[in-house]
């Protein structure tokens, strides 16, 4: 007994001088740690000084503003935020921060889901795009150059301004083109002009060595293909030269809301909205189905005449059923641009702060050879009829039409670029917020549930997932398997090893990351 008490004695000593031997040996790998990471931050600051860029650090007056970020929800602190004014800037502080080891993130107008354009994750340098703001339109060659500070508000400005030329983009004018155009970019009208990232035909871009290159289709290849995806895992896009289009002067806005009293009648209705989506859908108009507690609407523009829009649009009430409300509308295009943008802000975005929210959010997109099936609307809707009336936050989803019958979008072909979901028929936007309260504890399990309904219901369907909707919760390999896919992931990591292979431009689902 003796024994046995006296060998558990000494192996509880053991166990407390081994423990005491880790918690010492922790605490000095801890300060070594906080050591080099307080001398390279010296270093960088001193590099970034040297190079006349003004570092923003934790001691700045303003570095807590400088460091807010869109979505609330995600708190990080940088190293340091900077605010080139040119592409040379730009690759200055790239190089100091490669020289002291510490990742580059790039901000562009900041509104990352996952708040990337502060790293997504402590310790990183932010280089702020937005001093590169410049345009020049040459609307003879239906052509544009601006820099990746510019905000999409601003640029339809500037486009419309010179020329009457448009592109595909969002509706939300504070936006920055750096982000949107790296993710995907689609707006209304990318049904017959595809993504806004098909529209770029070249692009400058500064390297995780600092040298600054242009990329094309002719000139650094595989760059092109990785920034028109993937950008931000590769280098700063500090400039864009993209195809633009005569903007459309008839542009007809219209939302039908509907009652559906059932979860049952709802999913027949959302099935309607689908069929005819496959088949019927000309690529003139841009619709999306909108749903949260109590509400069903389905809205969109048509960029036509009034006759077209009708016959475009009769086909799916008469399956849907009629409308509790109508609502169409005729707009010229910055009428249109105006009025989808709404509370979101003036397209001068000199005029008005940019607003933030406390939020996540989940994209699902849906391949047009594997549409959802009867049961996966039903067990949708039943969850929205169910948990998604009683849930503590506020909450939407889009249904947004990305195929269908002469897509500009599945046009190009799913090797074209780092976007590879080129079989598209929608794409859900699963987004719920809190507003200005804390969010609460149950909020990205209710999304979850709702992506899960549909889920569910059909296992042996692979759904692919939206970049510019990031989703922070995935892992690095579910991100790059739902972003991108198996091929395209393959080729990416090979041209990140080739253009990045110290990892400079890293962020936690960054390409190269595991």
């Amino acid at each position: 007994m003796y024994g046995t008490a006296l060998t558990i004695l000494l192996a509880a000593s053991g166990a407390l001088a081994g423990s005491a031997a880790m918690h010492l040996a922790g605490h000095i790998s801890s300060n070594t740690s906080n050591a080099l990471a307080s001398s390279s931050s010296s270093s960088l600051s001193s590099c970034l000084s040297s190079a006349g860029l003004s570092p923003i650090t934790s001691s700045s007056s303003s570095y807590a503003a400088d460091v807010v970020a869109y979505n609330h929800r995600l708190k990080f602190k940088p190293v340091s935020v900077v605010y080139p004014t040119n592409a040379a800037g730009v690759a200055s502080a790239v190089k100091c921060a490669a020289s002291a080891g510490v990742k580059v993130a790039a901000r562009s107008g900041g509104h990352s889901y996952a708040a990337n354009g502060l790293g997504g994750q402590d310790g990183s340098l932010v280089v702020d795009l937005k001093h590169l703001h410049s345009i020049k339109v040459t609307a003879s060659s239906q052509k544009a150059t601006f820099g990746t500070g510019i905000r999409l508000g601003d640029l339809a400005l500037a486009l419309y301004n010179n020329g009457g030329q448009a592109m595909a983009h969002g509706t939300c004018p504070y936006v920055g083109t750096g982000g949107h155009l790296a993710c995907g970019g689609f707006g209304f009208p990318s049904r017959q002009w595809g993504l806004a990232l098909d529209a770029v035909t070249s692009a400058e871009v500064v390297l995780a060595n600092g040298t600054i290159v242009k990329a094309s289709s002719n000139t650094n290849p595989d760059l092109f293909f990785a920034i028109r995806g993937a950008a931000p895992s590769f280098g700063i896009v500090t400039q864009l030269t993209v195809k633009t289009q005569p903007a459309p002067s008839s542009n007809i806005l219209f939302e039908y809301t509907f009652n559906p009293a059932t979860a049952s009648a709802a999913a027949k209705m959302f099935a309607a909205y689908q069929t005819w989506g496959a088949n019927t859908a000309p690529p003139q108009i841009g619709i999306h189905i909108e749903l949260d507690a109590g509400y069903f609407a389905l809205s969109g523009v048509y960029y036509g005449s009034k006759s077209a829009f009708t016959s475009a649009i009769t086909p799916l009430l008469n399956a849907m059923g009629k409308p509790a409300s109508t609502s169409v509308k005729t707009y010229d295009w910055i009428g249109i641009l105006t009025q989808l943008a709404g509370s979101d802000g003036p397209l001068n975005t000199s005029t008005k702060a940019d607003e933030s929210d406390t939020f996540y959010a989940k994209s699902l997109m849906v391949a047009e050879d594997a549409l959802l099936t009867d049961a996966a609307l039903l067990n949708f809707m039943t969850y929205l009829y169910g948990p998604g009336v009683k849930a503590d936050s506020s909450w939407f989803i889009l249904a947004d039409l990305w195929g269908g019958p002469g897509s500009g979008v599945n046009a190009v072909s799913s090797t074209a670029t780092a976007f590879s979901h080129r079989n598209t028929l929608y794409t859900f936007q699963i987004y719920t917020s809190s507003g200005t309260k804390s969010f609460p504890s149950d909020g990205i399990s209710f999304v979850d549930g709702i992506v899960n309904s549909i889920t569910e219901k059909m296992p042996s369907t692979s759904f692919g997932a939206y970049n510019c909707y990031v989703d922070p919760a995935l892992t690095a390999s579910q991100a790059h398997t739902q972003y991108y896919g198996s091929t395209t992931t393959t080729k990416l990591n090979s041209i990140k090893a080739a253009v990045d292979p110290k990892h400079v431009f890293s962020f936690p689902q960054a390409i190269g990351q595991s």
